[in-house]
């Protein structure tokens, strides 16, 4: 049974998996914390855990390094999406469901749970500061492209490299890009809370389709 199981709802928690979940929980809070406030490459392992109390080596039982663990909300991410995409009725209009799943997140109804936006915050700010952070977070944003074209591409019935898949799932992408510069508020550019950004989505989405019926 792993974590991931858990939290794509393949196995119902018990009580020892919801222990398990909550320590990993305490390990990104504290990584995010150290390494925004200290810096990535000043953080150890040693602090995280200590913070997070536990050993050194129950790290390792969680995340294989330290760019994983400041990573981990994209990891959520993508089991959330999977999981909210299942749950979308098939219409036929796949950039339709893919934000409405995404909305589903951002308002918590999620079948793995909520998605919190202040911790992509903290983490986009980790991953600006640390080279390593960066590149392992490409290769983490390409799991994510990927993980969401194979789930578009079986609701559709159709092979992963169908071109209608890519623009379906590269638009939806747009969207979220261009949303994401509207969430942000305040000096600081502080993201905004999980409600203003699902309704920033759907007006998003809403002027997409103006468009798109006007063209």
């Amino acid at each position: 049974m792993t974590l991931a199981e858990v939290r794509t709802g393949q196995v119902k928690a018990g009580l020892r998996e919801r222990k398990k979940l909550q320590t990993r929980d305490r390990l990104i809070t504290a990584a995010l914390d150290l390494c925004d406030r200290q810096g990535f490459e000043s953080t150890t392992v040693d602090q995280i855990s200590d913070v997070a109390d536990i050993s050194p080596r129950t790290f390792n039982r969680y995340f294989a390094t330290k760019e994983d663990v400041v990573l981990a909300p994209v990891e959520d991410m993508i089991a959330s999406m999977a999981a909210s995409l299942d749950a979308q009725p098939k219409t036929g209009n796949e950039i339709e469901a893919l934000v409405n799943a995404q909305v589903q997140i951002l308002d918590g109804r999620c079948p793995v749970g909520a998605v919190d936006l202040t911790r992509f915050e903290t983490m986009n700010r980790i991953i600006q500061n640390a080279p390593s952070v960066n590149a392992r977070s490409i290769e983490l944003g390409d799991k994510k492209f990927r993980s969401i074209t194979t789930k578009v591409a079986e609701r559709m019935g159709v092979d992963p490299d169908d071109p209608r898949v890519r623009v379906i799932v590269s638009v939806f992408t747009s969207l979220i890009r261009i949303s994401m510069d509207r969430w942000r508020c305040g000096p600081a550019g502080d993201v905004a809370d999980s409600a203003v950004a699902g309704e920033t989505l759907k007006a998003t989405y809403k002027t997409f389709c103006e468009i798109a019926r006007s063209v």
